[in-house]
């Protein structure tokens, strides 16, 4: 399985998209039920497409959150049972109970976006097991489509998904550049707002013949 970095497809919002990240066995697959995002979905959505957990070698499954209330982030969670928990460090709606609750159950996977170079792995959750660093929009929890300069994060240390502009012809380029544990991909395997088959196929191959 080549290099063993790990894949997280996110921003799912169909039947056919997740059995085909089933099928390619990627590592993550995140559900976005953020009111900003353009792959937002609701219950009822994530009801119909969850009907596949139960097939065999089903990834890891995170419901990601951006400015949604703390009421629907728990019902959700509690209704669904992710494995993880997508939170964007400084989403105004979120409560430090929430945040620091989901990192003591090893369910947070936090997300920062990046704006400048990190410095310290001290300031990357060093509490949670895995992070996700994205490019910065101050509207957007992430999915910009936007990567941000890789040198930023190139003497990390810690394991972290790299997001941000990643594509099947970039991909190459961004892990051995930053060397992260893994990326996480949503408008790079699109094709006009909808997750495309073929750059979701072409993304996997070329991340597993490194």
């Amino acid at each position: 399985m080549g290099t063993g970095y790990k894949i997280k497809i996110c921003g799912i919002k169909d039947l056919a998209t997740l059995e085909l990240c089933v099928d390619l066995q990627v590592d993550f697959v995140g559900l976005n039920f953020s009111p900003r995002s353009p792959r937002s979905i609701d219950a009822k959505t994530a009801e119909t497409l969850l009907t596949l957990k139960s097939k065999p070698g089903f990834p890891k499954l995170v419901f990601l959150f951006f400015e949604n209330p703390v009421t629907e982030i728990q019902n959700l969670r509690m209704r669904f049972q992710p494995d993880l928990v997508q939170l964007i460090r400084g989403d105004k709606f979120l409560t430090k109970e929430l945040w620091e609750s989901l990192t003591e159950k090893k369910s947070l996977l936090p997300a920062i976006r990046i704006q400048e170079k990190v410095v310290s792995d001290a300031d990357l959750e060093p509490k949670s097991d895995l992070v996700i660093l994205d490019s910065y929009n101050k509207d957007l929890g992430g999915g910009t489509g936007h990567s941000f300069p890789w040198e930023y994060v190139t003497s990390v240390k810690r394991p972290f998904l790299l997001a941000g502009g990643i594509t099947p012809e970039n991909v190459k380029t961004a892990l051995e550049t930053v060397h992260p544990y893994g990326i996480d991909v949503a408008s790079g395997v699109e094709t006009g707002g909808k997750k495309d088959p073929k750059k979701i196929q072409e993304l996997v191959q070329n991340v597993r013949t490194l």
